[in-house]
């Protein structure tokens, strides 16, 4: 049942993000509601549920799942929405296999970074922006201050991130890569 859930919501979460590259608050927040909801039901059926058999799984796997992606949004690698879906992700299948999500899903978005921008014909100018990115980021680490570069004035494109966090969700619940994720879903 977790894993059906979990699928509907991130399918819900990729129509949304492909249609108007935003991921709602309202169904991160209902997704949340029912990782708890399906996480105490499989306790109280004496299954084990999908992010662990504690009662705090899923409040772990919720803060582990928005730390693996805030460091992307802090560098404005991601959006807010993508980070809030992943820590959706990870109230429903544990801290420990948030971890094999974040490894898949960053595989996952490289794939679509390189389909979408060879697609999109957008190579040159993302090049460009990351060139900026990273002569702001080295001289903010050797000399402490960044190069007080105005916003990118044109950006190559918004790419919709809830794809990756659902292939790598998918792929980590299919190939988990190791012991951690073994356990069976309700």
């Amino acid at each position: 049942m977790s894993t059906a859930l979990l699928a509907t919501l991130l399918l819900a979460a990729v129509a949304v993000d492909l249609r108007s590259r935003r991921i709602p608050n309202t169904l991160v927040l209902a997704g949340l509601a029912l990782a708890l909801v399906s996480h105490a039901s499989s306790i109280a059926w004496g299954r084990v549920p999908l992010a662990g058999s504690a009662w705090w799984a899923p409040l772990a796997g919720m803060g582990a799942g928005f730390s693996m992606l805030l460091p992307l949004y802090l560098l404005r690698a991601t959006g807010a929405g993508d980070v809030k879906l992943m820590a959706m992700v990870g109230a429903f299948v544990g801290a420990p296999a948030v971890l094999t999500v974040t490894l898949y899903t960053l595989l996952a978005g490289g794939a679509l970074s390189l389909a979408f921008m060879l697609g999109r014909g957008v190579a040159a100018q993302t090049l460009a922006n990351v060139r900026s990115l990273l002569t702001d980021w080295a001289l903010r680490a050797t000399t402490g201050q960044g190069a007080r570069l105005a916003p990118m004035q044109t950006t190559a494109a918004r790419l919709p991130y809830a794809v990756a966090i659902a292939l790598g969700t998918g792929a980590a619940l299919l190939w988990p890569l190791g012991p951690l994720m073994t356990r069976t879903s309700s």
